[in-house]
């Protein structure tokens, strides 16, 4: 609660200085005052410490590495449908809001001019990397994918950062493989616990894809998309990442290399839980918790491995849309 308090008072102060400066609160109305602003020169410093009270605060309630630390027990120990919510939705609500800001109100021309796409790219790479290695660090699969979640919000970020038109579409195609992807996760997460003892622990889970067949698929598709595997969402997110940082003179390098260490990352983690639940193990000595009503969960489980897959296949019509409609909100 702090740290959403703190994201939404930065926010708001950014939009206050930002009336201060202008005298609009109307979307076009600031942004052509924002451009008359940069044309004379005049207000810089505030106009550039408004862009970055606004860029931090709204990084901070989409849990962007440093400012993460509240999302691991906020996903790890809501129930089930909150964290799936929260983490496909919610977060990614915050991220959008940064685009319409950019877009619509600040103008991306002078949001790149800002220089402070340079900090969102570096904070990005850096949440890339260590959400990563904080997720192989956990013994708690809710847990885990919490901060899975950190290191794809860096990837929407480093999209962001690189201040290219491919970057934003890159970065908004992720917003919806990582929502379709972790939803998966998490239910299937619920699955596999269910029968193993209530356990979120990596031993017990031992062999819970064998317990619980329907959660298992659904962990494993979530996962192979999660490390970028053709078919799923999660390549085509990559692949466009990957393109985007090839049209960049400077950044080119550290966001193919960080984009590449993040990888294996992620096959490190999720491979390690995949290979766990499916490896043969007698049933625990404990009562098998069920869902209430297994046909719904089942058929959830499919609709939510259907959408990866159809993100993965389709992508060139919604990567297409996805360009048009941020030249429409320019």
């Amino acid at each position: 609660m702090i740290m959403s308090l703190l994201g939404s008072g930065l926010l708001l102060v950014g939009i206050c200085m930002l009336y201060d400066m202008t005298g609009h609160l109307l979307m076009s109305n600031i942004k052509e005052s924002v451009a008359m602003i940069m044309e004379s020169g005049e207000y810089q410093v505030p106009l550039m410490v408004t862009i970055g009270l606004i860029c931090v605060g709204l990084a901070i309630k989409s849990a962007l590495f440093p400012f993460h630390s509240w999302l691991p027990d906020a996903y790890g120990y809501s129930t089930v449908s909150s964290a799936a919510i929260l983490s496909s939705l919610v977060s990614k609500g915050y991220i959008f809001l940064l685009l319409k800001i950019v877009y619509r109100v600040i103008g991306f021309e002078v949001f790149i001019q800002s220089r402070i796409i340079n900090v969102l790219f570096v904070f990005g790479l850096m949440g890339m990397v260590f959400g990563s290695l904080s997720a192989i660090r956990e013994n708690d699969i809710r847990r885990m994918i919490a901060f899975s979640s950190v290191a794809q919000i860096g990837y929407i970020y480093m999209g962001f950062g690189l201040g290219t038109e491919i970057g934003m579409v890159a970065s908004v195609y992720h917003i919806l493989a990582h929502a379709a992807t972790k939803s998966l996760l998490f239910l299937a997460a619920i699955g596999l616990t269910d029968v193993s003892c209530g356990s979120r622990r990596f031993v017990p889970l031992t062999g819970a894809g064998y317990r619980h067949k329907m959660a298992g698929v659904g962990f494993t598709v979530g996962s192979l998309s999660m490390v970028g595997m053709p078919v799923f969402s999660g390549f085509v997110s990559k692949l466009l990442f990957a393109q985007a940082c090839l049209g960049h003179d400077v950044k080119m390098l550290p966001g193919l290399i960080v984009l590449g260490i993040s990888t294996v990352l992620n096959a490190i983690y999720f491979m390690k839980t995949v290979i766990r639940i499916y490896v043969p193990e007698k049933r625990p000595d404990c009562e098998i918790i069920t869902v209430k009503d297994e046909k719904v969960y089942a058929m959830v489980i499919v609709l939510f491995v259907c959408l990866n897959v159809m993100l993965g296949m389709l992508s060139q019509p919604i990567v297409t849309l996805i360009t048009n409609g941020l030249a429409m909100f320019a």
